[in-house]
């Protein structure tokens, strides 16, 4: 079995139920077989099929979601490219996926049009959608064409590839994780059955699907499900008017978008009678504002989840609206866990030689399960580090397991930032603010933060004589990088930075002094924890 298998039994199944709502528009499930049928023959007669990359430039739209299925079909590669990225960051996604062909909604297309125009010369296929996008091809003509042709289905084997996802890289760019299409079959199915969701559930993940969390939102080929997806780009009052509108029954938030929710929920107004359950991951919560939570909706049951983007975004352990009452009543140390494996993984925790640890020690977390990533896109020495063999990947996460099976994620190795959800590599951010013609040293650390979990925070010493500010650096950071990865506060000292006897910063050392001296920061680290 195989994903595109399971379209067909939901629009046989389920012919009329709908698959996807979005604002005023509903797609049921024989209308996105049927669609994504006509959209794989169409790019068929334009000669993609098994193994070209057809990426999307796009918010979020039901379009997005019959593109996927219809690369599921035909064993094309789908490419998911964020439209909030930096040209430097598209291009290189682009590139490195060395897509065949684009599809790009049509109030995006100026964003990029010399990007587009090079692309042509390039004989990429460029295909606009929703609206007057100004491309050669059109994605309803397209469709048309399909209409009057038969999809050709090739043989896929499981491992075969299906979509290239890509997320923030240490060297400063990107990195693509290569999924297939046997991973994404058994993490709908196991994250369905884990997460206990029925088909008459209605559920809502707001999240930018150019990420791997477009796995999420096709989790109702497992049972006929109606995902809900935000017109354009995640808006709160919007969100909440959805769960209102659709009668949501299920929801999924990352710990900053929640507090968000949370804010404009007790502003007033809003129906949340229909949510029986709420999921939350991508990061850490604190035991705080998990209280805070259940303080609001004392009747919607808490699940959180912890996975990777290299395990096809599937979820590795699940804290269950059942461990949450046991936690919220006697219990309160569970509050800092991240629940049990599933039961499609087993974990492994090791020292740095990886040898494996007894229950209760502190090390890196290892795993195995049949959803991980093939590896990353062009970047062999990489996939080798963390796929040593026999099927297991080295997390780089640091976490411990007691006897009763319950995750404890203490910390992420490599000092990665964890903002708003968003994975921030520091140097990717220091090898910008290293550009400023001011700078001589820089050492970027993550600080905790009431609004985003962390913040990032950099530490610069300028050169002798170069006049530096702190909001002349910031500014010079957002024009070369992405919102999350711009630092929320610089500090600027005189002093060399910390190093190691290999002249390597010491980043623990220097975050400590950070934190050490946060009366300069201009948030309270005690603010909402």
């Amino acid at each position: 079995m195989l994903p595109r298998d399971l379209i067909k039994r939901c629009s046989r199944n389920f012919p009329n139920k709908p698959a996807y709502l979005m604002g005023e528009r509903s797609a049921s499930w024989r209308r996105m077989d049927e669609r994504s049928d006509w959209l794989a023959a169409g790019l068929q007669k334009l000669g993609l099929g098994k193994g070209d990359a057809i990426g999307v430039f796009s918010q979020e739209s039901i379009e997005i979601y019959e593109q996927f299925l219809a690369c599921m079909k035909i064993g094309a590669v789908r490419v998911g490219i964020n439209w909030r990225y930096a040209t430097e960051e598209f291009l290189h996604c682009a590139r490195d996926s060395s897509i065949k062909a684009l599809i790009v909604q049509g109030k995006l297309t100026d964003q990029i049009r010399k990007e587009l125009e090079q692309f042509a010369k390039e004989g990429v296929l460029l295909i606009g959608y929703d609206g007057n996008h100004g491309l050669d091809l059109d994605y309803e003509a397209i469709i048309d064409q399909g209409r009057q042709r038969a999809v050709v289905y090739p043989d896929i084997e499981r491992d075969d590839t299906l979509f290239v996802t890509y997320t923030s890289g240490t060297s400063g760019l990107p990195k693509g994780v290569v999924l297939s299409h046997g991973g994404l079959y058994d993490v709908i199915l196991h994250s369905v059955l884990s997460v206990g969701l029925s088909h008459d559930d209605v559920w809502y993940m707001p999240a930018a699907s150019s990420w791997v969390v477009i796995a999420m939102n096709v989790w109702g080929l497992a049972n006929g499900m109606t995902h809900v997806i935000p017109e354009g780009a995640f808006d709160v009052k919007g969100y909440l008017r959805d769960v209102e509108r659709h009668r949501v029954t299920v929801v999924m938030q990352v710990p900053t978008t929640l507090r968000w929710l949370m804010r404009e929920y007790a502003a007033g107004g809003y129906d949340f009678s229909s949510v029986r359950m709420l999921v939350f991951g991508s990061s850490p919560a604190s035991p705080e504002l998990i209280r805070h939570v259940h303080e609001m909706w004392p009747e919607v049951g808490l699940l959180q989840t912890y996975g990777q983007t290299e395990v096809t975004g599937g979820w590795v352990t699940f804290m269950t609206p059942a461990d949450y009452r046991l936690a919220l009543n006697g219990r309160p140390e569970l509050l800092k866990s991240v629940g049990r494996v599933g039961l499609h993984f087993e974990l492994s925790v090791r020292d740095a030689e990886g040898r494996e640890l007894p229950p209760g020690e502190i090390g890196d977390l290892w795993m195995r399960g049949t959803p991980m990533m093939k590896g990353y896109q062009n970047l062999p020495e990489k996939t080798r580090e963390v796929l040593p063999g026999d099927g297991w990947l080295r997390s780089h996460d640091i976490v411990s397991i007691d006897a009763d099976g319950y995750v404890y994620l203490h910390d992420r190795k490599n000092f990665l930032i964890i903002t708003g959800a968003v994975n921030v590599f520091p140097a990717s951010v220091e090898a910008i603010v290293l550009e400023h013609p001011a700078v001589e040293e820089v050492a970027v650390v993550g600080i905790p933060h009431p609004e985003w979990g962390e913040a990032v925070v950099a530490v610069v010493k300028p050169k002798e004589g170069e006049p530096l500010t702190a909001e002349g650096l910031i500014e010079f950071c957002r024009q070369h990088l992405s919102k999350p990865e711009t630092p929320k506060h610089v500090l600027i000292v005189h002093e060399p930075l910390p190093k190691t006897l290999t002249a390597k910063l010491r980043k623990d050392e220097i975050r400590r002094q950070v934190l050490a001296d946060a009366g300069k920061l201009p948030w309270s680290l005690t603010e909402g924890n």
